[in-house]
């Protein structure tokens, strides 16, 4: 419940977003199939519009041949480990002025989905080896596990299992701002319009499903809300190919009266991809 209710509030702060962008005074309800309603008057006439709107956001990492974000998926799971973390480092005031950055093994982590309890045990590993490891070094920064006969710090990760397995390396600094952070080595594709094509046909099937009574119009909003970065795009869009015949052949059996790609502030532009653009 508590998730769901999440997510409408998510999907109408895009959809609000958007109507901002298209400088366009609405009312927003949350709805299903689609998932918002937008009530609004007409800029060219005093006709009040009552126009369904599906979101899709996009991920910049997300590839056609997979059904999520790679980083997305590594944020979540460190967001979970984090959170994890911030209870053990209460019983440690000296992790209070330790910086720690964790290269995460993305090719594993993806593989695999940890339970609760593994995260829990990733955490107090991860803290137990950052307390030892800045207790017995005299150095300022620590770059764990590093390569032997080059002078640095090398670390046996042995009692360490779950880090051997997902964590690449660690740096450490002491005396320094105590925050903890990771890097999920995920890429950045941007749009990949084989990706977007899939995202289209996915919601035309789930959308000739839909009871159109009562709306005038019903649109696709693909949004890239910059909530984190993996669903923020920093491209303009005339560096997309939106006419690509691939788009074209695709939208061309879609059920939604218009199709718009939405990228929210700090770079806010908007593209009508079906039909051909024109005022609203």
């Amino acid at each position: 419940m508590y998730e769901e209710q999440n997510k409408k509030r998510r999907e109408i702060r895009i959809v609000k977003g958007f109507f901002k962008t298209l400088n366009v005074k609405a009312d927003f309800k949350p709805f299903e199939n689609p998932d918002t309603l937008a009530i609004f008057k007409s800029p060219d006439s005093d006709v009040t519009r009552i126009v369904g709107i599906e979101v899709r956001a996009h991920f910049n990492d997300e590839i056609p041949q997979e059904s999520f974000s790679q980083g997305q998926r590594l944020l979540s799971f460190w967001q979970k480990v984090q959170e994890e973390i911030e209870k053990l480092k209460f019983d440690y005031p000296q992790l209070q002025k330790i910086h720690a950055f964790f290269q995460l093994n993305k090719d594993d982590l993806l593989k695999t989905r940890l339970n609760s309890k593994m995260k829990k045990d990733l955490a107090d590993e991860l803290v137990q080896l950052v307390l030892k490891e800045s207790q017995d070094s005299h150095s300022d920064i620590l770059i764990v596990p590093e390569w032997e006969g080059k002078g640095r710090i090398i670390v046996d990760f042995t009692g360490y299992p779950l880090m051997k397995k997902y964590v690449d390396r660690v740096i450490i600094r002491k005396d320094f701002y105590g925050m903890w952070s990771a890097d999920g080595r995920a890429c950045y594709v941007g749009v990949n319009i084989e990706y977007l094509c899939k995202i289209i046909m996915e919601k035309n099937l789930k959308a000739q499903k839909y009871d159109r009574n009562g709306l005038d119009e019903l649109w696709l909003l693909i949004a890239a809300p910059h909530d984190n970065p993996f669903n923020a795009m920093h491209r303009f869009p005339e560096w997309i190919d939106f006419r690509n015949q691939k788009i074209i052949e695709t939208c061309s059996k879609t059920p939604f009266d218009k199709i718009f790609f939405w990228s929210s502030p700090p770079h806010e532009w908007y593209k009508r991809i079906w039909p051909k653009e024109d005022q609203i």
